[in-house]
C-alpha cells in the first residue's frame, strides 16, 4: 500500500446499506418441518416390460414400501390435506403417469388402516381412509403393484442388438418412479431390488449385495445394500446388456468401475476415462477432506444421452466427453463427481435455491481444474458465458429459481455468475478459509439438509472492521445484473464511480427495479486501498503514480469496469504491443468489457467510434492472441451496425444459448474467427438482427 495515498469518499449517503452490510447477521434453519416427512424406501423394480395391448410401449412395473413420519395431526382442520365433507382423512402423493396401483395399504402403530379410496391423477395419488384423523407417529404405506412408462425418467438406448437401460430424475422426475412427499429436498434411505433379464447387469445407488439370484429361465433378482439418506432426485437405476465391459480400480480406496459399449467405445478410450476419473476423485477427497461418501462409483457411457450424475454413479454422454478436450474432461468429472460431497452426501433444503449447490460444485470443480491442468480455455470460456448471460441471454436476473425448478431452468442461472460470487468471498476472506467452510457445512448437513442460510451462517468474518461477508454474499445472490464501476483518470488522481441506475434488474422480491448500489470488492494492480468494500458512489484517490493501473484485472470479482476513453486508448496500445503478457481472461474481459461500454454509450463520441474500430481490428488481426474473439468484440459489432434485435421465443433462445455454450466445450473450436464458437456466434447475431455480422 502506498503510504501517502488520499481516499476521499464521496456522493449520495450509503448509510442504509452499511447498516445492512455490518449488522450481525442472525442466521438459522428458519423451515417449518413439513407436515408428512418420508423416511425409508423399499422399492422393486422390473424391467424392462411391454404393453400387452401395445408390445412398442416400454413399461416397468414397481413394488414400493415407504415409511413416513406425520408431523402435524391431520384431520377437519388441515382442509387442505383432509376430506371435511365426508369425514375422511387424506394424504395427496405426487406422481408422475404412474397408475394400475394394486394393494395399496397403511398400517399405523402395527395396525392396519382401512382405506376408503386411492384416486389417481396424471400427477398426484391421493389416499384416502375411513377416520377422520391421521395422528402423529410413524406409518408404512405399501403399494403392491404399479406400473410406469420408460421414456423419460427412466429411458433406454440402443446398445447394439440390446438396449441399455438408464435413469436421469434430477430435479424433480422421481414420482415418475415412485410415489414422492416434497421429492425434490427431502432426505430418505433407499433399499431397492431389481427384477431384470438375465444376462442383463444391474446397477443402482447402493452396492450389490451378492450375485444375482435366477427366478425362471428368462428373469434374474439383484439385491442392493440400502443407501445413506440422499435426495430422490440423486437415486439412479442402470441396466446393462452384455454389449457392455467394464475395467476397474480402487485407487482411491473404493471401487470406482467405468462400463462401456465394447462396440461404441475404444478401451484405450474406457481406461483414459477411468484413470482421469480417479486422479479426479483423489483431488477431490483432499479437497473435502473426507472420506469419499459412497462405497462405490459406476461411471456407464452412453449414446444420445444428457450426462447426468446420481448417488454412486455417473452416466457420461459419450460425445459430450470424448469430444472435450482433456481441462474441459476434467472439468466434467469433477463436476459429476464433486456432487457425491454436494447433493448427495449434503443436498439444499429448498428446490428455489438449487443454484447454490450448483454453483458450490462448480466452484470445487475450478479447483480440481487449476490442481490438474494448465489450461486457460476453460477460465476463458466460462467468463464469457456469464458476459453471454448477463447481455444477450437473460440480463438482470437473480439466481432465485422455481419452487420445483426444471433442468432448462437451473441450467440457464446456475454454475456461472454464482460461482463468480463465491470467488469474491474467496478473494477477501482466503481459499484455505472458504474450503474449510464449504466443508464444515457439508459435514453439518450430513443427516439433513442445508440452505443458503447455513453457509451465510459460516462465513461469519468481516471485513473493513464491521461488514460482514455473509452479507455480502447475501446481497450480491439476491440482486440480478452485473455491476460496473468507472475509473477515471484526473492528472495525478483516480476518480472511481458506480453508476448502474440505468440498468434495470431483478431484485430478491423478483420484481423489477433501477440497479441499486452494490457493495464492491476493490483491487488495483498497482496499489492496495485502506478499505476493501466499496459502499459509495465515489471514491477519489490522489497522488497516484504515473503508468498504468487496472481494477479488477481478470474479474476476481463480480463486475466491469469501465475507463476513461484515455485510458482505453493505452489499453488498446497495451494489448497490441504486448498482448501476451495478460492472460487469455483478461484480455477477453478488456475487450468486452470496453465494447459493452461502447454499446451503452458510456464513453464520448466520436473517440469512441474511432477506437472500436480499433479494437475489431486488432483482434481480427492478431486471432492467436484473442480466443473467442467473436464473444469479446459481440457488442462491438451488433450494436454498430444495427439497432434493435428481434424478440425470439424462449425456446429459440434456449436453443441458442446451448448451441453458443457448448461450442467453448474444446480450445481447438474457440479460435478467433473460426470454428464452432464463432459459427455459433455469428448464427446467433443472425437470429437476433437478421444478417450475418461476425
Amino acid at each position: 500500500m502506498i503510504p501517502w495515498l488520499l481516499l476521499y469518499l464521496f456522493g449520495a449517503v450509503h448509510s442504509d446499506l452499511h447498516k445492512l452490510l455490518s449488522t450481525l447477521p442472525q442466521y438459522s434453519d428458519s423451515r417449518i418441518p413439513p407436515i408428512l416427512r418420508p423416511l425409508s424406501y423399499d422399492l422393486q423394480l422390473q424391467l424392462p416390460l411391454s404393453e400387452v395391448s401395445d408390445p412398442d410401449i416400454p413399461l416397468f412395473t414397481g413394488r414400493c414400501v415407504m415409511q413416513f413420519e406425520i408431523n402435524q395431526q391431520i384431520g377437519p382442520e388441515s382442509a387442505f390435506i383432509s376430506d371435511s365433507t365426508s369425514n375422511r382423512a387424506r394424504i395427496k402423493f405426487d406422481i408422475i403417469m404412474l397408475d394400475h396401483f394394486e394393494n395399496v395399504s397403511l398400517v399405523y402403530n402395527g395396525n392396519e388402516l382401512e382405506i376408503f379410496n386411492v384416486q389417481l391423477t396424471d400427477d398426484s395419488m391421493e389416499l384416502s381412509v375411513d377416520q377422520p384423523v391421521l395422528f402423529l407417529g410413524r406409518y408404512t404405506m405399501t403399494i403392491h403393484r404399479y406400473k410406469g412408462l420408460i421414456g423419460s425418467a427412466l429411458y433406454y438406448r440402443d446398445a447394439g442388438e440390446h438396449a441399455v437401460f438408464g435413469s436421469h430424475l434430477f430435479p424433480n422426475r422421481a414420482p415418475a418412479v415412485f410415489p414422492t412427499y416434497l421429492g425434490t429436498t427431502e432426505k430418505v434411505t433407499f433399499s431397492i431390488t431389481m427384477v431384470h433379464p438375465i444376462g442383463t447387469n444391474a446397477l443402482t445407488s447402493g452396492a450389490s449385495e451378492a450375485y444375482p439370484r435366477k427366478m425362471d429361465d428368462n428373469w434374474q433378482m439383484t439385491t442392493f445394500s440400502t443407501t445413506p439418506s440422499i435426495t430422490p432426485s440423486m437415486l439412479c437405476f442402470l441396466l446393462l446388456p452384455h454389449e457392455y465391459i467394464h475395467i476397474e480400480s480402487s485407487f482411491t480406496g473404493i471401487n470406482i468401475t467405468v462400463h462401456y459399449n465394447k462396440f461404441r467405445v475404444q478401451k484405450e478410450q474406457a481406461k483414459h476415462l477411468l484413470h482421469t476419473s480417479t486422479q479426479v476423485l483423489a483431488l477431490l477427497k483432499d479437497i473435502f477432506s473426507s472420506l469419499i461418501p459412497v462405497p462405490k462409483i459406476d461411471i456407464v457411457t452412453m449414446n444420445e444421452v444428457s450426462s447426468t450424475a446420481c448417488f454412486g454413479a455417473v452416466v457420461v454422454s459419450e460425445v459430450q466427453f470424448f469430444s472435450s478436450d482433456y481441462a474441459n474432461q476434467v472439468r466434467l468429472l469433477a463436476t459429476w463427481l464433486a456432487k457425491q460431497w454436494i447433493g448427495g452426501y449434503a443436498a439444499i433444503s429448498e428446490g428455489t435455491e438449487l443454484c447454490l449447490q450448483e454453483d458450490l460444485v462448480s466452484y470445487i470443480a475450478e479447483k480440481v481444474i487449476k490442481r490438474m491442468t494448465n489450461d486457460e480455455h476453460t477460465r476463458l470460456g466460462q467468463l464469457a458465458k456469464i458476459y453471454l448471460s448477463e447481455t444477450v441471454f437473460l440480463p438482470g436476473e437473480t439466481l432465485k429459481l422455481d419452487e420445483y425448478p426444471n433442468e432448462m431452468e437451473i441450467s440457464e442461472k446456475c454454475g456461472l455468475k454464482g460461482v463468480a460470487m463465491l470467488e469474491s468471498i474467496e478473494f477477501l476472506i482466503g481459499e484455505k478459509t472458504m474450503i474449510s467452510k464449504i466443508n464444515e457445512m457439508i459435514y453439518n448437513s450430513k443427516k439433513g439438509a442445508y440452505s443458503s442460510e447455513t453457509l451465510y451462517g459460516l462465513l461469519n468474518s468481516t471485513v473493513d472492521a464491521d461488514i460482514y461477508v455473509s452479507q455480502l454474499l447475501h446481497y450480491w445472490r439476491g440482486h440480478g445484473g452485473l455491476p460496473f464501476m468507472t475509473v477515471d483518470r484526473l492528472g495525478n488522481s483516480i476518480k472511481i464511480t458506480q453508476n448502474g441506475s440505468n440498468m434495470t434488474v431483478k431484485n430478491e422480491m423478483g420484481t423489477w427495479e433501477r440497479m441499486p448500489l452494490w457493495p464492491l470488492p476493490l483491487k488495483f494492480t498497482e496499489f492496495k486501498l485502506p478499505i476493501q468494500i466499496m459502499i459509495s458512489h465515489g471514491i477519489q484517490l490522489s497522488p497516484v503514480r504515473e503508468g498504468m493501473i487496472f481494477s479488477n484485472l481478470g474479474l476476481p470479482n463480480y463486475y466491469r469496469v469501465n475507463y476513461d476513453i484515455d485510458t482505453w486508448r493505452e489499453i488498446k496500445t497495451i494489448l497490441t504491443e504486448n498482448a501476451t503478457s495478460y492472460t487469455l481472461r483478461e484480455r477477453f474481459q478488456l475487450v468486452s468489457d470496453f465494447c459493452y461500454f461502447y454499446s451503452i454509450k458510456s464513453l464520448p463520441e466520436p473517440a469512441a467510434s474511432v477506437l472500436r474500430n480499433e479494437f475489431v481490428q486488432l483482434v481480427r488481426l492478431r486471432p492467436t492472441s484473442f480466443p473467442i474473439c467473436d464473444a469479446a468484440i459481440f457488442q462491438c459489432v451488433v450494436t454498430h451496425e444495427h439497432t434493435r434485435p428481434k424478440h425470439l421465443d424462449k425456446s429459440q433462445m434456449i436453443q441458442m444459448r446451448r448451441k453458443v455454450f457448448d461450442s467453448f466445450t474444446n480450445s481447438s473450436e474457440m479460435e478467433c474467427r473460426s470454428g464452432l464458437a464463432h459459427d455459433a456466434l455469428n448464427d446467433l447475431c443472425t437470429k437476433l438482427y437478421g444478417i450475418s455480422c461476425l
